[in-house]
């Protein structure tokens, strides 16, 4: 995408709200165990990758990703992963979210993948609520030749 690309005033708005201002939520270490995989008859590949365990940190907590998520990939003909995670975080205080993060893993030409995601994290009520209504974004790295791990970050769009 260029950044000189018309901004929505063109298009009749009166006004633009401009670039999204991006603050990071917390960093996450997903571990992950063997892969499932399977080329599809539509030429593509699925795949099933378990997350077994990990952690995550923000600015105010902590936690620890409990066994039994998983994400569900389609690999594409160029390698691309179409990746659909979901998983828990239980917070030290006892706060157990849900993190749904979807988006693309590409291949790098040292090997590894980088990955831009969309992420919501389901809450219960209570002092982490907020973290329910945010706009999150993610990066994500898979290191080369480092198959039993994910580092993630979720980046909130502030409105």
């Amino acid at each position: 995408m260029q950044d000189d690309c018309p901004d929505m005033t063109t298009l009749g708005a009166s006004m633009s709200p401009g670039h999204p201002r991006l603050t990071r939520v917390c960093s996450i270490r997903a571990e992950i165990g063997p892969a499932t995989e399977f080329d599809t008859t539509r030429g593509t590949g699925r795949a099933l990758f378990p997350i077994t365990g990990g952690e995550a940190v923000s600015a105010t907590w902590r936690a620890r990703i409990l066994p039994g998520g998983a994400d569900f990939a389609r690999r594409l003909v160029d390698g691309t992963y179409e990746v659909e995670a979901r998983y828990f975080l239980e917070l030290e205080d006892g706060t157990v979210m849900m993190v749904h993060n979807a988006g693309r893993m590409v291949p790098q030409p040292e090997g590894g993948y980088f990955g831009r995601t969309r992420a919501e994290l389901e809450v219960p009520a209570g002092a982490h609520a907020g973290y329910g209504d945010m706009v999150l974004f993610g990066t994500a790295y898979s290191p080369v030749a480092d198959d039993k791990r994910v580092f993630i970050e979720l980046w909130h769009a502030e409105i």
